[in-house]
């Protein structure tokens, strides 16, 4: 009689990696978080938006607040049909809005010391060709119409986009607030009309407005 064979579960190794599996689910938000700011300097706002999937509706006339309560940055939404994507936005000091291929995103930052705005302009050159080899910033124009605040703005194109950048600083000149607007192949000329209204109308405010 044949002497039976040794049974499979004696000859296999245990496994070593029952971890790894787990060690993967947690490392995917770091790394879609870098892929979101990756896309977001390369690809544009509207993109970036589009990726997310969370747009919440805006309302004509909304505002929207940037900085600190004594001197508040007032951002009023210009038209019908924007939306906030809410994962690329943090109340307060950044926001990321969107319609028919065109994306605006503004941004508060917070001045250690005196600036003017030829320096934040030269500054802000410097960053965009940073994050983005292929895109050029236009020279500053001067913007009138809020009291004690300086406004900049000039033309912003990369690639396929193209739109403007807009600076402003705070008339206390503790913080500036930075305005991007870009426009995809297609874009609807209305919707990049009332991003650059809102851009260029931002306001400053004593409190809550």
């Amino acid at each position: 009689m044949a002497e039976p064979r040794d049974s499979a579960p004696a000859t296999r190794r245990p496994h070593r990696w029952p971890a790894r599996p787990r060690r993967r689910g947690r490392t995917w938000r770091p790394v879609l978080a870098v892929t979101l700011v990756v896309a977001a300097l390369t690809a544009g706002w509207p993109l970036i938006a589009a990726t997310l999937g969370d747009r919440q509706r805006l309302a004509a006339g909304q505002t929207l607040r940037l900085g600190p309560d004594d001197e508040v940055a007032v951002l009023r939404v210009a038209g019908h049909g924007w939306g906030l994507s809410k994962s690329a936005s943090n109340p307060d000091s950044d926001y990321t809005l969107s319609r028919d291929g065109v994306g605006l995103a503004a941004r508060y930052v917070p001045l250690a010391g005196t600036s003017d705005p030829g320096a934040l302009w030269e500054g802000l050159a410097k960053v965009q060709s940073v994050a983005d080899s292929g895109s050029r910033l236009g020279p500053a124009r001067p913007l009138p119409g809020v009291p004690g605040a300086l406004g900049r703005t000039g033309t912003l194109t990369g690639g396929d986009r193209t739109g403007s950048a807009t600076l402003w600083l705070a008339p206390g000149r503790g913080y500036a607030v930075e305005i991007i607007v870009q426009a995809g192949p297609g874009a609807a000329p209305g919707a990049v009309a009332d991003a650059t209204a809102m851009a260029h109308g931002l306001t400053f405010a004593q409190g809550t407005p």
